[in-house]
């Protein structure tokens, strides 16, 4: 079965980029420029995998999330946050939702890809937003904080 794949950013050029690729290796793409897009698109598709800019117009990354966790016609996904920011309120804002990895811009395209792989696989067992969600956001966010203070 194929992994159904949104992927939300405002760089169109990213978006084509992303999904040649995921497409070339089996997945089936879904991509959205802002977040009212990106929310109808979570209606529409039934996607496995929400690969998500925060910083995407029209409601944001944490608007996009809100509004999955309050309307229950929007599926509940998992989330890879994909970012440039070095902005940790980031994190905060981000907290009380399904996140299961932030990434950084750019990064590889194969790197991409098994992130992608890794939280599809890890949803089959995981079919609402429990404290093992939690922890993994706790995982995730750790590591994106070391990765920061390296840069510094």
């Amino acid at each position: 079965m194929r992994v159904r794949v949104l992927i939300a950013d405002p760089e169109e050029y990213l978006l084509d980029l992303w999904r040649n690729y995921l497409e070339r290796h089996d997945y089936e793409v879904h991509t959205a420029v802002n977040g009212l897009e990106c929310v109808s698109k979570l209606r529409e598709c039934g996607a496995d995998v929400l690969v998500l800019e925060p910083a995407i117009p029209w409601g944001g990354g944490d608007g996009v999330l809100a509004r999955m966790n309050e309307e229950p016609d929007i599926p509940r996904v998992p989330v890879i946050v994909l970012t440039y920011g070095r902005d940790q309120g980031v994190l905060y804002r981000l907290a009380p939702f399904r996140v299961r990895d932030y990434q950084r811009k750019p990064m590889p395209l194969r790197r991409l890809e098994e992130c992608i792989r890794n939280v599809a696989s890890s949803n089959s067992a995981v079919t609402t937003q429990t404290q093992e969600g939690c922890l993994l956001l706790g995982d995730a966010a750790a590591g994106w904080e070391r990765s920061h203070r390296r840069e510094a």
